[in-house]
């Protein structure tokens, strides 16, 4: 039997260095056996020796299960991928989507990418890979439901079911997280949870739709991405063209013309202070905290300037990205020019950001051949996620060369 308590006195009887490279070298050692792991689902997918049933056997979801049998067939196409896998460099939760974006082509590209893309933009990435039809989008909707019920031991309203699709989840999300951020406490008090918030914020609207009819209520307004490829996105979520056309005649939309490197392709010039434009640009691009590498919270977010404003940093979106602050991560109180971390890269990439210590900024600085880091004006250091991995994999290697040559 496992005495899990002795366990944790053995470890405490280490120092933290001794610790950190153990876990370190377990979560690699966990990687290279989930590679042969999908190695063996794939000869047994061959055979038809395995099905849902195993999902059960194994203890795990039935869309988890066939998540891993979809990317154990992949990799057999993807040798790059594998092999980044297999090092380590890419997760488990990395891999799944990776081996859903990646081809024969596009193989080794995807092996460098993925391991420096949060799992969840690598999944929205896949799912805006091909434009849906219409058929999945009427699909899609059909399978919509919320269901309800009363739980009899706890007394509590639950609800559960598969969700509200593409542009009405839109809508539900912007006008719940819109109402649970205007909810703050009074004076003295401390802030409830945000699931506490979005609990109040439903009976709100029901309260106030309860004494209300026939009221005429102003179509919805979406801001619509119309990428150059590709299909056009609300939150992230592709949409069929025909819903897109429904959209122009029942909604107010915004739609936004974005470049290959993700930008806005037409934008006003940048005022000295950060309009509400260009705050909703970043927001809107990025969907969620870009902490390195996959902090998903979409709310409680704020724009920072990567290089710092205090630093001469720009107020341009390539300087600038979206970082969640408060609750029980809060990654902008971490980050330059207060705390010991920068995000430096490229923002406009899902890959594109690298987290540097400030310790490190000097070295990188001669690495790229400038004599003083703060007299950058609005240039980071590095703008070039490759150049930048190149230039920490120096760093850790020993002492940097005075010499940039």
């Amino acid at each position: 039997m496992f005495d899990y308590q002795q366990r944790l006195d053995e470890l405490r009887c280490h120092t933290t260095e001794w610790l950190a490279g153990r876990r370190a070298n377990l979560v690699a050692e966990q990687r290279r056996l989930w590679m042969e792991q999908l190695a063996i689902t794939a000869v047994l997918d061959e055979r038809g020796a395995i099905s849902d049933a195993t999902a059960s056997a194994d203890g795990v979801s039935v869309r988890s299960w066939r998540d891993s049998v979809a990317t154990a067939r992949a990799l057999e196409k993807l040798p790059r991928l594998a092999t980044a896998a297999h090092a380590g460099r890419v997760s488990p939760e990395q891999l799944a989507p990776a081996a859903r974006l990646a081809d024969a082509a596009t193989d080794a590209e995807w092996a460098h990418r993925a391991e420096n893309t949060g799992a969840t933009d690598l999944w929205r990435l896949a799912r805006t890979k091909t434009t849906p039809s219409e058929e999945e989008g009427r699909e899609r909707r059909r399978r919509r439901a919320v269901n309800t019920w009363w739980d009899d031991q706890t007394g509590m309203l639950r609800f559960g079911g598969n969700g509200v699709p593409d542009v009405d989840g839109a809508l539900v999300e912007s006008v719940l997280n819109h109402m649970v951020d205007r909810m703050t406490p009074a004076k003295g008090e401390q802030w409830e949870s945000r699931a506490a918030r979005t609990a109040d914020a439903l009976v709100e609207l029901a309260r106030n739709y309860a004494d209300v009819h026939a009221v005429e209520h102003p179509g919805p307004w979406f801001v619509v991405d119309v990428p150059l490829e590709g299909p056009a996105e609300v939150c992230g979520v592709p949409l069929p063209d025909g819903m897109v056309q429904k959209l122009r005649a029942s909604a107010r939309m915004k739609p936004r013309l974005i470049d290959e490197r993700g930008e806005e392709a037409a934008r006003g010039r940048a005022t000295p202070s950060l309009s509400p434009r260009v705050r909703e640009s970043v927001l809107r691009r990025d969907g969620h905290c870009r902490w390195v590498t996959d902090c998903d919270r979409r709310h409680g977010l704020q724009v920072h300037h990567l290089w710092p404003k205090s630093w001469g940093g720009s107020d341009d979106p390539s300087n600038l990205a979206g970082v969640c602050v408060g609750g029980g991560t809060d990654h902008h109180v971490d980050l330059a020019p207060h705390g010991p971390w920068l995000l430096l890269g490229n923002p406009n990439r899902p890959d594109g950001l690298r987290l540097v210590h400030r310790e490190d900024l000097v070295d990188i600085a001669r690495l790229a051949g400038l004599d003083d880091v703060l007299s950058l004006g609005g240039n980071p250091i590095i703008s070039d996620p490759e150049q930048l991995d190149d230039a920490l994999t120096r760093i850790r290697a020993g002492p940097v060369a005075t010499d940039a040559a």
